[in-house]
This record gives C-alpha cells, structure tokens and sequence, in this order.
C-alpha cells in the first residue's frame, strides 16, 4: 500500500485497512480541532434526528453526506464502480442493526446472501473456530478479492443507502479507479472522517442500557460483515417440524 498527498487529502494505492486512513486522518489535524469536531458531529446528529425524528445512525450518514457535499471534491465514483467492495468491512453492532433493518424492508434474503458469500464466510467461520485470538487475525486481507456479501451481479450495493462507514471512507475524487488496488481512491479530505468511527461508537454506547456499559472510549468492538452473518445465521430460530 502507498499513500500521497495533495491538497484534497490522502491519495491511496492498495489499501486493504480503514484503521490505517483512520489513523493518518488523525495525524494530520490537531487534536483541538478533532476533539470540536466530534462535538459538532455528534450535536447536528441529534438535533436533525430530532427535528426528522428518524433514527441516530440514519441522521449520522445524512449529516455525514452534508458535510461531503459541502467540503469535499465531487466524487468520481458511480454504481457499478465496484473495485472497492472486495475487501473487507467491519462495522459496529449498530451498523449492522441497521442493515438488518434495511434487509428486512427490501426483502432480502440472508440466507442467499450467504451462499452467494459461501467461500469468505467459511474462511472467516473456520478462523473463528481454530481458537486464535480473534484481534490477532487480519480480517481484511483474510477475505481480500473476495466480492462483499452485499455485492450484486451488476456490481451495485444491495443496502447502498444503508452501507457502513468503512465503506463510506472509501471513495474517488480524481477519476474512477480501474482495479481493486484503487488507484484513485482518496480519503481525509475532511477533519469529520477522523471523528466519524467515535461519532458512532458514542451513538451505539448511548443507546446500551446501562447497565451494560463500561465506561466510554471511543470505541466499539468491529467485526467483519461475514461475521455478523455468522451470528446471524446461529441465533436465527430453526423451523420447527410439524
């Protein structure tokens, strides 16, 4: 993986792990200003779910997008473009919430959506059996090329207006990219895309009833999409025979 820079931000060859941009996002800008960019984020969140009383996380993204719009390029990415979607995606127990939600009420069917994702979900399901320290293991290049479980046939997103942040760090500003080493892929153009994993851990601490939480640090435990699916699929009642 190589980075470079511009005055856009982070231009990225390679990358096969959001916690490296995340990283250098919040190399690069003050700690001052990021810790008042968390307030600010997380304050508009609340206050536009409120106003449209809609869900958190459904405010976030629609916050997040403004906040695109107004201070980052035009992007050059469109459906189809799909060169990103075979790497891995780990998200927030409250991010896939709200895709099971979206799932749900687009009837889609999970079931499907795991045998189309048969041979990452079983590498990922063997991994969690071996009884290696899950955080020693590189989720990402364990389930490298291999298409997202939400990836359709003519390369568009089946849960696009739902997708987690991982892949909403993921885009292009110079021209669309012609591989999956995403050559024009580039991210930390804006301070918001530091802050924006904490927004949303925040969100899903707020959200925990009390009596489960430990104290806040800014972080909530990730796992990978084919994970959820696992989980998914084991806590998912059997049909009773008749």
């Amino acid at each position: 993986m190589s980075f470079y820079s511009d005055h856009n931000g982070v231009f990225i060859q390679g990358m096969n792990d959001a916690n490296d941009l995340r990283k250098f996002i919040q190399q690069r800008y003050p700690e001052e200003e990021i810790q008042l960019a968390y307030l600010s984020l997380l304050k508009q969140t609340k206050d536009l779910a409120r106003a449209e009383k809609i869900p958190l996380l459904q405010a976030f993204w629609k916050t997040l997008e403004r906040v695109y719009r107004e201070k980052a390029p035009p992007p050059a990415c469109d459906k189809g473009c799909a060169h990103c979607c075979y790497t891995g995606v780990m998200i927030t127990q409250l991010e896939w919430d709200d895709i099971l939600k979206s799932a749900s009420a687009k009837n889609i069917d999970l079931n499907q959506i795991i045998e189309r994702a048969q041979k990452s979900v079983d590498r990922v399901d063997k991994a969690l059996a071996s009884g290696v320290d899950p955080d020693t293991i590189d989720w990402y290049r364990m389930v490298m090329n291999q298409p997202c479980p939400f990836l359709e046939d003519d390369q568009s997103c089946a849960i696009h207006e739902d997708r987690p942040l991982d892949c909403r760090l993921m885009l292009a500003f110079r021209s669309a990219c012609e591989s999956k080493n995403l050559e024009h892929a580039q991210r930390g153009a804006m301070v918001e895309e530091a802050v924006a994993p904490a927004v949303i851990a925040r969100l899903q601490y707020e959200q925990t009833p009390k009596v489960r939480r430990r104290k806040f640090d800014g972080t909530q435990k990730l796992r990978l999409l084919q994970h959820w699916l696992i989980l998914w699929k084991q806590k998912k009642p059997s049909k009773k025979k008749r």
